[in-house]
C-alpha cells in the first residue's frame, strides 16, 4: 500500500504563514483600535439618594469640575445619584452635599456621548434604578467605525452594561431616547427601533398605523411625540385623514404594547406630545418637569393625565381642591371635541400626585399667595449667597395640600 501523504512545498508553507501572520496583525490591529485609554473610579457600595433639589447644585458641580479642567463641561444633569458632569471625553458624578467628585468615567482623547436614563419615583419600595448611558465610536480596519455604548450606575460609576455594535446612528442619537435596558431610535414619521443596552443589537420595532405620524425628536431636549420612563417608551400618533390620535405605552425591552389611550385629541396643526414626568427633573432642565410646565400654564388646553399604568387620572389634586383650576389648568375629564389639541401627560402616581403639589405651592409662593414662614421648613433649600429657596424636586417626600387650600382660601377673602 502506498503512502499518500501530502507535503507542501515550500513556497505554499511560506505563502500560509505569511497569511496567518497577516491576518493575526489585522486583528490585533483591529482589537487596539477598538480599545481607547480609559480612566475609570467608582464608588464602593450604594451611597444613598442624591436627589438634586435646585438648579444651584447643578450650576455649583459645573463651576467644581470648569475649576480643575476648564473648557471640559459639556453639561450638567441631575440624577439620584448627585449632579452627573457631561464633559468632553466621559463623564463625573458630583456629590451635592460636599461638591465632591464621588466617581468618574473618562477616555482621554475621544469624544463622547452622554445621557441619563429616567426614573420614575423615589419611593423605596420601587424601583430606582437609574444610568448614565455613554456612547462613542472608533474607526476600524474592516471598513467604516465601530460603535460602543457603556451604561453606570449614577450612584457608584460601576459598569451596567457594555457593547461593540455596529454604526447606523450619530452617539448623539443613541442618547437622545434611553430607558434602563434601551435606547430608541426615529426611523421615519411613524417608526421606532430600539436597541439593547446589554449588547447593542435590535431589540424591537414599532410602527405607528400606515397613513399615521409621530412628531419625532429633532434633539435631546425637545418635546415630541415620543417619551421614555425606566422601562415603557410612550409614543403619541396622529392619523390626519381618520380623524384619530392615540397613545401607546411599549415595555421597553420587548416592544410589546402595554396600554392605549385613545382619547387623544387629534385635531391639531401638528401631533400630539408627550411629556413624561422624571422625578430628577427640574423647573430649569430642559425639557422643564412636566408638573411645572403644567403650572405655568403650558398645557391650557385639552391635555390627557395617565399614571404609569393608563389610567387616567381624573382630576386628581383637581378634585380635592375646589376652585383650583381658575388658577392651574386641570387635566380633560371627557372626549376631546374636534378643536382641541393633543397633548399626553404620563409620570408615575406617587410623581402625579405630591410633584404636582409642590410645583402649585412655589407657583402661588411667587405670585404672593403664599407667605413664606408657613411654608414647611425642610423644603427649603440654601440658594446662591445663603438666601433661601423652595426645593424644585420633592426627594420623595409626600407634600400635602393643606397649603393650597388655605391660599385659595385666603385669595377668596382678599
Amino acid at each position: 500500500m502506498k503512502n499518500t501523504k501530502t507535503h507542501l512545498k515550500p513556497k505554499k508553507l511560506a505563502a500560509l504563514i505569511i497569511s496567518i501572520l497577516a491576518c493575526t496583525a489585522v486583528i490585533a490591529v483591529e482589537v487596539s483600535l477598538r480599545n481607547v485609554d480609559r480612566e475609570h473610579t467608582t464608588t464602593a457600595g450604594d451611597p444613598g439618594s442624591h436627589l438634586i433639589t435646585s438648579s444651584v447644585v447643578l450650576e455649583e458641580a459645573r463651576a467644581s469640575l470648569e475649576e480643575e479642567d476648564p473648557g471640559s463641561v459639556e453639561e450638567v444633569l441631575p440624577s439620584i445619584g448627585g449632579a452627573i458632569v457631561v464633559l468632553d471625553d466621559g463623564v463625573a458624578a458630583v456629590d451635592p452635599d460636599t461638591g465632591k467628585q464621588r466617581w468618574s468615567y473618562r477616555l482621554p482623547g475621544t469624544e463622547v456621548a452622554a445621557g441619563i436614563t429616567p426614573l420614575d419615583t423615589t419611593d423605596p419600595d420601587e424601583d430606582t434604578t437609574q444610568r448614565v448611558v455613554l456612547t462613542y465610536n472608533t474607526p476600524s480596519l474592516l471598513g467604516g467605525t465601530r460603535g460602543h455604548t457603556v451604561s453606570l450606575s449614577v450612584y457608584t460609576g460601576q459598569k451596567a452594561h457594555s457593547s461593540t455594535h455596529p454604526v447606523r446612528d450619530a452617539p448623539n442619537e443613541r442618547v437622545r431616547l434611553l430607558t434602563k435596558e434601551t435606547w430608541v431610535i426615529p426611523r421615519d414619521n411613524r417608526t421606532l427601533e430600539a436597541f439593547s443596552l446589554e449588547h447593542g443589537q435590535p431589540s424591537w420595532e414599532y410602527q405607528a398605523p400606515q397613513g399615521c405620524r409621530i412628531d419625532m425628536p429633532t434633539t435631546k431636549n425637545t418635546v415630541s411625540g415620543v417619551a421614555t420612563m425606566q422601562s415603557q417608551v410612550i409614543a403619541a400618533w396622529h392619523c390626519p385623514g381618520e380623524q384619530r390620535a392615540q397613545a401607546v405605552s411599549l415595555d421597553s425591552v420587548t416592544g410589546e404594547q402595554e396600554w392605549v389611550d385613545t382619547n387623544v385629541a387629534w385635531d391639531r396643526e401638528g401631533t400630539p406630545q408627550v411629556r413624561t414626568m422624571d422625578t430628577t427633573d427640574l423647573a430649569t432642565t430642559e425639557p422643564p418637569h412636566a408638573a411645572h410646565a403644567i403650572v405655568q400654564g403650558d398645557l391650557d388646553h385639552y391635555y390627557r393625565l395617565l399614571d404609569e399604568d393608563g389610567k387616567f387620572v381624573s382630576r386628581g389634586i383637581w378634585s380635592e381642591i375646589e376652585g383650583l383650576d381658575e388658577y392651574v389648568p386641570a387635566p380633560a375629564t371627557g372626549p376631546p371635541d374636534p378643536t382641541d389639541q393633543a397633548d399626553v401627560v404620563v409620570g408615575h402616581s406617587d410623581e402625579l400626585r405630591y410633584a404636582l403639589s409642590l410645583y402649585v405651592i412655589n407657583e402661588f409662593l411667587d405670585r404672593g399667595m403664599l407667605d413664606p414662614d408657613d411654608i414647611y421648613e425642610d423644603t427649603w433649600v440654601e440658594g446662591p449667597d445663603g438666601e433661601r429657596q423652595l426645593m424644585k424636586n420633592r426627594q420623595g417626600r409626600m407634600i400635602g395640600t393643606n397649603l393650597i387650600h388655605q391660599a385659595l382660601e385666603d385669595d377668596d377673602q382678599d
